[in-house]
């Protein structure tokens, strides 16, 4: 008998290829899910750092990163005794690094005691030295300018107080930057072509500026022209924000910590008046060699005065801030520039704290027209205006209240 089976099986398939296929079916199945899920959850923070699609947030570097830079490149070049030109060029350099010191901690709070808590660190380690060559005065001086300008520009559009910090740091590293520059024996131009306020204000108020070119400033460091030294700035003077009458007495708004802008604005108005009658008062007793500088920084004073006040009159009515008479230094009588150009620093400070209480075009307005001060008053009295300082009420020096 045949053993096998009369009906023939049909052929089976491998089971290899089955469960091959079997597989397949699924991964085709959960990627077709997996995909699904991706795409309609693609924008999800969890999602994207699966993928790698995260969007990366990068912060942008403000003007006061560079201040704790700039301290360490000038304890660097006071190391090296070649960096200095001079003791001019050293005591120079001493001061920047004093108010770098100043802005750091006054911006960049806690800056100073991280960099001393990591060179302590680093103390007890043989570093190789720097092969990085210190900078040179003109290098320093450009970067210190630079960064003077950075700062004011974040100014612009700060809130009122930071705009104060900031433009006050501004102006001094710029101002600071000319006098290191100038005291490392670099000529006229060359300072006047460091970068400066008047050229980051440029674009942004109607007044001109003579800063905007090297050429534009004298071989005696002529300030840029702003409201306070040339009436033609004066005359394109934009409209203010007056939120009130000012107080008859600024003392009373200083006591109180007030920065009301029509309070800010009336005491420039105030201080423009005083100093142009102790100026015209000084031309009257000076030689005629002086007469007529003073008799001409009294007439620009007091249209940039007449000028505010006829907008100040006209948003609220308020009353004259003068009085008959103002009252001058004891000193007066004998050194009747000097007593004159005693207030030309106080002005700066005043002008900047109005400009912080304003906004757009009337903010870089009058903080050219602070920029234009300071070097005003560093011309004619030597010393770089304390922009730091909080700008008080002028006061007679015999102790009497002050007029107007």
């Amino acid at each position: 008998m045949d053993p096998r089976h009369p009906v023939s099986p049909a052929p089976r398939r491998p089971r290899t290829t089955v469960r091959v296929l079997a597989v397949a079916a699924v991964v085709a199945v959960a990627a077709a899910t997996l995909g699904t899920g991706v795409y309609l959850n693609r924008e999800s923070p969890t999602w994207q750092r699966i993928l790698g699609t995260e969007p990366i947030i990068e912060v942008p570097p403000q003007a006061t990163d560079e201040l704790p830079v700039l301290l360490d490149s000038v304890d660097y070049m006071l190391e090296h005794a070649a960096t200095s030109t001079g003791a001019k060029t050293t005591a120079a350099l001493q001061g920047a690094r004093s108010m770098l010191a100043g802005h750091v901690e006054l911006l960049t709070p806690g800056a100073l005691e991280a960099a001393a808590a990591s060179a302590g660190a680093a103390a007890g380690t043989d570093a190789p030295p720097s092969a990085v060559p210190p900078l040179t005065p003109a290098e320093f001086s450009s970067r210190l300018a630079g960064a003077g300008n950075g700062l004011l520009h974040e100014a612009l559009t700060a809130p009122e107080q930071e705009a104060r910090r900031l433009s006050g740091a501004g102006f001094e590293l710029v101002l600071q930057a000319r006098t290191v520059l100038s005291a490392a024996g670099a000529p006229q131009a060359a300072i006047d072509a460091l970068p400066t306020p008047a050229m980051e204000l440029a674009s942004q108020a109607t007044a001109p500026s003579s800063e905007a070119s090297p050429a534009s400033a004298s071989s005696t460091g002529a300030p840029a022209a702003g409201p306070t030294v040339d009436k033609a700035a004066a005359a394109k003077m934009p409209g203010f924000t007056f939120s009130a009458c000012p107080a008859p007495d600024p003392a009373d708004s200083k006591a109180t910590g007030s920065t009301d802008s029509g309070q800010l604005l009336g005491e420039v108005i105030d201080a423009a008046y005083r100093m142009g009658y102790a100026y015209d008062v000084a031309g009257a007793r000076t030689s005629a060699g002086l007469r007529t500088a003073a008799w001409n920084r009294s007439e620009v004073l007091v249209v940039f005065a007449d000028a505010l006040e006829k907008q100040l009159d006209a948003a609220h009515d308020c009353k004259p801030l003068r009085q008959p008479a103002y009252q001058l230094p004891a000193d007066a009588i004998s050194n009747p520039m000097d007593a004159a150009r005693s207030g030309e620093a106080q002005l700066a400070l005043l002008l900047r704290d109005a400009a912080a209480s304003q906004a757009g075009e009337p903010r870089a307005y009058l903080f050219n027209a602070a920029w234009a001060q300071g070097l005003q008053a560093r011309q004619v009295t030597g010393k770089v205006p304390d922009f730091t300082a909080v700008a008080g009420a002028p006061k007679p020096a015999d102790g009497s209240p002050p007029a107007g």
